[in-house]
């Protein structure tokens, strides 16, 4: 099999991807890549620290939007992705799920 037919069939498989809610708000320009970074800094940061705040909380507490627009987004966001439930409670991988072959020169 060729190169590009490979990449072809690659991306015409489906996968499972990780949806953020920060990301859904940046594609549809509820906030800034500025914003989302800020927030996503912070949102890390306190992770480390071990305190568990969600994005859409940390978007509100540095006013980038108000709750009641977080609020309505979460809503789309939960109504508007289709939604593959997996009730297997093993381990999450993000990782490719099907490989692409190495070119080799």
């Amino acid at each position: 099999m060729s190169y590009l037919n490979a990449t072809l069939r690659a991306a015409l498989v489906p996968t499972l991807e990780p949806v953020r809610f920060g990301e859904f708000l940046l594609t549809r320009h509820q906030i800034t890549d500025e914003q989302w970074l800020a927030a996503l800094a912070e949102h890390w940061s306190h992770a480390v620290e071990g305190k568990f705040e969600r994005i859409g909380q940390t978007i509100i507490a540095h006013g980038f939007l108000a709750k009641e627009t977080v609020e309505a987004e979460a809503r789309a966001f939960h109504d508007e992705i289709e939604v593959i439930e997996i009730t297997d409670n093993a381990p999450r991988s993000e990782r490719v799920t099907l490989e692409l072959p190495v070119r080799r020169c």
